[in-house]
């Protein structure tokens, strides 16, 4: 987002005019109304001081989110616990199934052993890494069990992708149809990165906030093109719930 109407957003969530802010400042609201129009830029001393009265770092201010070193990983990465808690959880449910050792230990372990294969890829998803030169993405397979021995095996699909080779990044939010009351499943929130040979859609964490619009301005330094037609970076610098922004007016 630009720097113009993130210092605009800013004045409007803490309630000023620009002429309480510029009275603050010790400047001109003529002043103010140029830097939200993106005709000037406000002086370093301007700037912190718009910072401690926002009480937002200088990145949050500029940028849109606190800055996060490289490299930054968005989603969950496979680690050891993750699938222990999977097994433990599986291990209690079966054991509730088999009556706590009413039923045969073949019984117990054929349904443990069988559940396993299918519980653990639900628990584990794609990730992708921000690297200072690329995009780093690991995939699993759509297989139940090509998933599961790449889980075993620590081995997902690793794709890098260059900044230089990306032709254009679009922000994409779409409601997800539920059919049951139980469909606790997220929104599609997606990065869609499109190169020369291919498009990869790349599901956002829910903290979207802590790092998608200063992602999207360093994209744009690399001189990437970024799309957000729905405005959804605008949505979570003003600290907007992407959920009920685009679920309101919409019947439960």
């Amino acid at each position: 987002m630009l720097l113009a109407a993130l210092l605009k957003t800013r004045r409007c969530q803490q309630g000023l005019t620009q002429a309480q802010l510029a009275a603050k400042l010790f400047v001109t609201t003529q002043a103010v109304s140029k830097w939200e129009r993106g005709k000037a830029v406000p002086s370093i001393d301007n700037l912190l001081a718009l910072s401690d009265l926002y009480n937002v770092s200088l990145d949050e201010l500029v940028r849109g989110s606190a800055f996060f070193s490289k490299p930054y990983i968005v989603g969950r990465r496979l680690s050891f616990g993750r699938l222990l808690g999977l097994g433990l959880f599986w291990l209690v449910v079966c054991l509730i199934f088999t009556g706590f050792g009413y039923q045969p230990w073949w019984l117990f372990l054929m349904l443990y052993v069988g559940g396993l294969i299918v519980v653990v890829p639900v628990g584990i998803n794609d990730y992708w890494v921000i690297q200072p030169a690329t995009i780093e993405v690991h995939m699993y397979a759509a297989s139940t069990l090509s998933k599961f021995r790449q889980i075993v095996c620590n081995r997902p699909k690793r794709q890098l992708i260059h900044y230089a080779d990306l032709q254009r990044v679009t922000i994409s939010y779409r409601r997800r149809q539920r059919l049951s009351p139980f469909d606790f499943n997220p929104d599609y929130f997606q990065l869609i990165l499109t190169t020369n040979e291919q498009t990869y859609q790349l599901e956002c964490a829910m903290k979207a906030s802590d790092y998608l619009p200063q992602f999207v301005s360093y994209l744009q330094r690399q001189g990437v093109t970024v799309a957000d037609p729905q405005q959804i970076v605008g949505l979570l610098v003003a600290g907007k719930s992407l959920y009920q922004h685009f679920h309101a007016g919409v019947q439960s």
